[in-house]
């Protein structure tokens, strides 16, 4: 059951007053899906989230956007509507207005200056209630939407970055004229000299020292996040942290990480933030992992300073700030399950156990950031924008489009097909076309056979006007037809020929109908005013942001579609 309130001035102004000193924490996990989190057995290491789940209240699943990607996905948490209002239709959806832009071209849906709804966040600062939004997606470049006098915005993920991951190795290093190498990260010039047993890095006037260790060989359970990284060094123009990591050092050799240099934004000034918790990375080397650069214990090192910068950055947030209203992230497990998830499903226990690993490691950081909502009268939510799912198997949309004499007439969108209509720039079909258009796409889709079994691999369609309701598709930048296929399958919009092509290694992967039970995120909460022992029912994404709202005792976002689930205490 869902029940939507809506307070009156009186009302909210004595709510106000009864909830002074209360916060609400809301943490997202990018990835994690309800079905993992009830089914997977790597997932019994998340003991907090269990602990929370068993003594508080969990929602039999989230209901992502269509497509269930990440931006999208999470711009519906914000907002509490989906990308037929917001329009971020995608992780990378088509460039608006369409007058001016043609329906191939497309755009980054994280960035903030697309989305067209406001956020939690600034609702509650023009309530009068201080928020911090750390690391949201649609977090920058700032708008009217995503800040507001009395919200603080910390975003790193879509700034300007300066270097990404790197290993160094001898042969990979310039040698200097007096024995040191000298190593190029972006802009910056480091000098690596041989100390007693490690290396000495020196760049700017400063020098800090890394000592060699082995990769770790254990989860850490019981022992402290990325132990084996550097202090931090300070780098400007744009300032950040970089940190180190000599995973072996030989009298000829040695390979030496360095975490990637982003620029941090803020929407007010954030002095001390780098100087006192450190430096902002935004997620683990996993391109180093698939080129085969470093190992898997490596690369889950990286992961674990990620976590723990998150934290420390998060906590030191909440000091300085001190706000009723805390919105953090993770970017785990999606990157690690995307790389694993499908091997570990297919029968790999070691794979597996990498990934318990990385499980373990979110579980320390959940550790930390309960910490943000420690009073009885503080109120925590845990959820995640999408589940995730093996896939074996490529179909290319636009060799079905092409070979069914419709390339110049439909383009692809992640799971979906808009047509080239002519409030397109140069669109070609005029408004009374479309529906033919759409009828010819879903034919051709609808033939395509997997050679292997026989059976139709694209299995359901939908419409803005027969599910925009229930879906939240279409709008401005939404497609004309929507589709799901096959489990195994993924769509990709990539040039090729091979109308259906076997990935090399399965994948993880999301993106397809949110009403499937993989694609279903997670939402679990403990506060005073929340159920205790309980379950809610299958919720929305976009009921997210209207439940914030009540426990806050001010109205949704003037956008918001959702609505609050059933069972929330009134305030006494």
């Amino acid at each position: 059951m869902i029940q939507k309130v809506r307070l009156c001035p009186l009302l909210l102004t004595l709510a106000a007053l009864a909830l002074h000193g209360q916060r609400i924490v809301l943490v997202s996990m990018d990835g994690l899906g309800h079905q993992t989190f009830s089914t997977d057995p790597v997932a019994a290491e998340l003991r907090v989230l269990k602990e929370s789940a068993r003594r508080g209240v969990i929602a039999k699943g989230l209901q992502a956007a269509f497509p269930s990607t990440t931006a999208n996905s999470h711009a519906a948490l914000w907002t509490g509507a989906y990308g037929d209002v917001h329009t971020i239709t995608a992780n990378n959806p088509p460039l608006l207005p369409r007058s001016e832009h043609a329906v191939t071209e497309r755009c980054n849906g994280f960035y903030g200056d697309k989305l067209q709804a406001d956020t939690f966040w600034v609702t509650a600062a023009k309530a009068g209630i201080k928020a911090v939004a750390h690391q949201p997606t649609q977090g920058y470049p700032f708008t009217t939407h995503n800040s507001a006098p009395g919200a603080v915005v910390v975003n790193g993920y879509q700034t300007k970055q300066i270097a990404s991951h790197v290993l160094w190795t001898a042969k990979n290093a310039a040698a200097g004229p007096d024995g040191a190498f000298i190593l190029k990260h972006g802009p910056l010039t480091l000098h690596a000299t041989r100390i007693a047993g490690g290396l000495r890095l020196s760049a700017s006037g400063q020098s800090i020292d890394v000592t060699a260790a082995p990769a770790e060989t254990e989860p850490p359970r019981g022992r402290p996040l990325a132990r084996h990284f550097s202090d931090g060094l300070l780098v400007d123009s744009p300032p950040a942290v970089l940190y180190f990591r000599l995973f072996s050092l030989t009298p000829d050799d040695f390979r030496l990480y360095a975490s990637p240099w982003q620029e941090l934004a803020s929407s007010v000034p954030v002095p001390g933030l780098l100087q006192d918790a450190g430096g902002f990375i935004g997620n683990g080397a996993s391109a180093l992992l698939s080129s085969g650069r470093i190992s898997p214990p490596e690369y889950l090192e990286t992961v674990e300073l990620v976590i723990r910068q998150m934290n420390r950055h998060a906590a030191w947030l909440m000091k300085h700030f001190e706000p009723r209203l805390f919105q953090t992230y993770l970017p785990f497990p999606d990157e690690f399950d995307h790389e694993w998830l499908a091997l570990a499903r297919g029968g790999s226990e070691t794979i597996q156990e990498y990934r318990r690993w990385g499980y373990i490691a979110i579980d320390r950081g959940t550790e930390e950031f309960a910490k943000l909502a420690p009073g009885k009268k503080d109120t925590i939510l845990w959820t995640s924008d999408h589940g995730m799912t093996p896939v074996n198997k490529y179909l290319n949309i636009p060799r079905v489009l092409a070979d069914a004499g419709l390339d110049q007439s439909a383009a692809y969108l992640y799971n979906s097909i808009l047509v080239n209509t002519t409030d397109w720039k140069n669109g070609t079909v005029p408004p009374d076309g479309r529906a033919a258009i759409v009828e010819s796409a879903r034919r051709a889709l609808a033939a395509v056979k997997d050679p292997d079994t026989g059976q139709t691999i694209v299995r359901a369609f939908f419409t803005p006007a027969h599910d925009g309701n229930t879906l939240g598709i279409g709008g401005p930048a939404g497609g004309d037809l929507y589709f799901d296929l096959a489990p195994g399958f993924q769509a990709s919009g990539r040039a090729g020929t091979a109308l259906i092509e076997p990935l090399k290694i399965p994948r993880g992967v999301h993106g397809f109908l949110p009403t499937r039970e993989d694609m279903a995120a997670i939402l679990i909460g403990r506060g005073p005013r929340l159920p205790k022992s309980a379950q809610w029912p299958l919720l929305r994404s976009i009921d997210v942001a209207p439940l914030i709202c009540e426990l806050l005792a001010i109205a949704p976002p003037p956008q918001s579609r959702g609505e609050a689930p059933h069972g929330i205490r009134s305030i006494r």
